[in-house]
């Protein structure tokens, strides 16, 4: 049956690869590698790999991929043979829950904890499918980094903005009453004009030195939101496979023979046993 299956049955799968590394100019560097990328600005971000790995293999993407390239047709072809393709055993299961299980079997990532390289796979019955879907992925994910950085930015310059926004209103309005208070005749109580008039110009100096503050944090915020910026830089791109992978047939073929020997020997032994005992 391995034999048969494994020789005329089951489906060539093509995989397509891919390498990236996550990156983020705030971490310092910690080893003689990471210093390198450090003199470009730029230091791996072990934990934000995790994280766009997550995402990878999340039913964001796959609902995406569904919506974008009919990834579950793709892999529903009655040309793949009945136990690689969707729904395989599990005939009656035709849901996109089911599908999204079948997804991470056949899409991959791997993170390298040493160098933060992360390896994204892609298997597929044909080889401009793998390497389709693997760039979409590719793409995605360098679409939701960017998300992620412009959504920190914002909560991190919104309030600055607002403070800056609040002390220039503050500047304007002390300054217009200055002007219209020295615009005024100095009719009436000349001492009580001019103390209005150093009241507020004292108002004024607060008021300046609170939005020079204002704009300090903002330019501070600014900075902190560069540093906690995050890039994908890609180290190579997907390929079109030129061959497939797998099945390995004769792996396969020598495993389940190799099973099959254990599995009789100790029947043979539980018999044996067995008719020693009724002896």
């Amino acid at each position: 049956m391995a034999v048969a299956y494994f020789g005329f049955i089951a489906s060539d799968i093509y995989i397509s690869e891919s390498r990236y590394v996550v990156r983020s100019p705030q971490k310092p560097a910690t080893s003689a590698t990471e210093g390198m990328f450090s003199q470009m600005g730029l230091t791996k971000g072990n934990d934000d790999s995790y994280v766009v790995k997550e995402y990878v293999l999340s039913r964001d993407v796959l609902k995406v991929l569904e919506r974008e390239l009919d990834i579950k047709t793709l892999y529903s072809k009655l040309t793949i043979d009945w136990l690689a393709r969707f729904p395989g055993l599990r005939y009656w299961d035709t849901s996109f829950e089911g599908f999204f299980k079948y997804y991470q079997k056949y899409v991959g990532v791997e993170v390298d904890t040493t160098t933060a390289v992360s390896t994204l796979t892609v298997r597929a019955f044909d080889a401009n499918e793998a390497q389709k879907i693997n760039q979409k992925i590719v793409d995605l994910s360098e679409a939701f980094v960017n998300k992620l950085n412009e959504r920190a930015r914002t909560d991190l310059l919104k309030n600055a903005t607002e403070e800056v926004n609040l002390a220039k209103a503050k500047v304007e309005t002390i300054a217009l009453q200055l002007v219209a208070l020295r615009t005024q005749k100095n009719v009436g109580e000349p001492e009580r004009q001019v103390m209005i008039q150093q009241r507020l110009a004292l108002e004024k100096d607060f008021a300046d030195r609170q939005l020079a503050a204002a704009m300090t944090a903002m330019e501070q915020s600014r900075v902190e939101a560069i540093r906690q910026q995050v890039y994908i830089e890609r180290v190579t791109s997907p390929l079109v496979p030129d061959y497939a992978l797998q099945p390995e047939r004769i792996k396969g073929v020598t495993t389940i023979l190799v099973l099959s020997l254990v599995l009789w020997g100790i029947l043979v032994l539980l018999v044996a046993g067995v008719k020693e005992h009724q002896a």
